[in-house]
């Protein structure tokens, strides 16, 4: 009997997800959410969730003590599965919380909660918003549609009294977006206590969602130029509590281009070297995007111009056993931007587990069209040769900095425009050229079917690259 409720709830929930755009959330980070407020409020006694769905922050908010707990939820379906106990100790309400009407009954009071808590959905599962409740908030009453997740975020605010403290999950975009620069300049009106970022995944369902998010913390006071604590979560979210303590990890100033942990970070950088350090784009000559056809006009023919996709780029150079495709000549997908000539760098852009792979065109028989997963870079040769650029990406001082980069709630990528600040030290010519050897030598073992060797003289370079942009030393045999 217990198990077929249970399936029958997932089916509902999984369901749910679809029309409403709702994730439900671990009770461990909705414990963790409720607590981590509390600890910045004064006598906290009444806390609110907008989005309850099947209460979680609600039994949350009651196992901390709170005195009056509210919840509201536009999904009468979904409050079914609310535990029994929570019911008979919260005040739940049926209907739309971003509708700041009376309709309610009784009536949802603003500036009134201690703390309001929650997860609400977000505009890429729910659609934006278009209609009169545009007109209902400050970061939209003069737009014409608006990502729902910036409408709750300020509801959240308006909900709860000055000095109250706001907890909520929000997708990356709203602190990382150009586009949602509006919403991060209302946040910055109070005081940022926190932001946490999850790791991707964390609200996987059935449907797939591999969102990434973080939650926001906010306490109902003027922006005073006070550090924020910025965190990202690795494993397990009790983590944060003791870095917060120890005033550890990231504090920074929050800012409109500062408001996330990644970003944080960054900024944060120590290079601990006497090489020259530039950002990419003051070493590069060109940098584009590959480009493709999709649906009728993608195809594909036996001969023709060689089609480079983001399969075949390796760490030991492009591998095209792994995607032989070629293009017709003067076909749609013979996309002239896209060529690739010998001393290009291809640099895969998207994707989770394959951004950030690089390899050479060393030649002539590496040149093809680039599909638009791959960033093609053409670097300034006095300065920096693109073999070594290649090897650069994949140490650990370039791949803590693509990972900071990287942009996507679903699908994670890295903007042109992000991908140029991407620090590069730069050692001597010298050393550059031994690296430029030994990557052709890598690539044509690769080419004769010596894949094994073709890594192992990978795996040296790279440890050599490291060696030398951390130590100062290179020796090549």
């Amino acid at each position: 009997m217990g198990k077929n409720i249970s399936s029958q709830r997932e089916k509902h929930l999984n369901n749910k997800e679809k029309v409403f755009g709702q994730f439900f959330t671990p009770y461990e980070i909705a414990e963790f959410i409720v607590d981590f407020a509390l600890r910045h409020v004064e006598n906290p006694r009444r806390g609110i969730d907008p989005a309850c769905g099947d209460g979680v922050f609600l039994k949350a908010m009651l196992i901390k003590g709170l005195e009056e707990v509210w919840g509201i939820d536009i999904d009468p379906e979904v409050t079914k599965y609310i535990p029994q106990t929570v019911k008979e100790k919260s005040k739940i309400l049926i209907g739309d919380a971003l509708a700041r009407n009376s309709l309610f009954d009784p009536k949802i009071p603003e500036n009134y909660f201690d703390i309001a808590v929650g997860n609400p959905p977000f505009s890429a599962k729910y659609g934006r918003i278009t209609d009169y409740r545009l007109k209902m908030y400050e970061v939209s009453k003069d737009r014409k549609s608006e990502a729902i997740e910036n409408l709750f975020i300020e509801r959240f605010i308006r909900l709860v009294r000055p000095g109250g403290v706001v907890g909520v999950i929000i997708p990356d975009g709203v602190l990382l977006s150009k586009l949602n620069e509006h919403i991060r300049r209302f946040i910055l009106k109070y005081k940022v206590i926190a932001v946490v970022s999850l790791p991707r995944g964390i609200f996987r369902s059935t449907t797939g969602t591999t969102s990434k998010t973080s939650i926001l913390f906010i306490k109902k006071e003027p922006n005073n130029g006070e550090k924020a604590f910025f965190y990202e979560v690795k494993e397990d979210i009790k983590e944060v509590y003791e870095t917060h303590e120890k005033r550890m990890g990231c504090w920074k100033t929050p800012s409109i281009e500062i408001l996330h942990p990644k970003l944080c970070q960054i900024a944060e950088l120590e290079i601990s070297t006497h090489y020259p350090v530039k950002p990419l784009k003051e070493l590069i000559v060109d940098m584009r995007s590959g480009r493709t056809e999709y649906g009728e006009k993608r195809k594909f023919v036996e001969k023709g111009i060689r089609y480079i996709s983001a399969k075949v780029i390796m760490p030991y150079g492009l591998d095209f056993s792994r995607d032989k495709k070629y293009v017709e000549p003067n076909s749609p997908m013979d996309k002239k931007s896209a060529y690739v000539k010998p001393g290009d760098v291809l640099f895969v852009r998207v994707g989770v587990g394959c951004i950030g792979r690089a390899a050479v065109a060393i030649d002539e028989e590496d040149t093809g069209i680039a599909d638009d997963w791959i960033y093609i870079i053409r670097v300034d040769e006095r300065q920096i040769l693109p073999h070594y650029l290649a090897i650069y990406f994949y140490t650990q001082l370039a791949k803590k900095q693509i990972e900071n980069l990287n942009r996507g709630v679903g699908t994670v990528t890295i903007p042109q425009s992000e991908l140029k600040k991407l620090l590069v030290i730069i050692p001597p010519l010298e050393f550059q050229e031994e690296v430029r050897r030994q990557y052709i030598e890598m690539v044509k073992k690769q080419r004769s079917g010596e894949k094994k060797k073709a890594m192992e003289i990978f795996n040296e370079l790279k440890g050599k690259v490291e060696n030398a942009i951390h130590m100062h030393q290179y020796i090549f045999e």
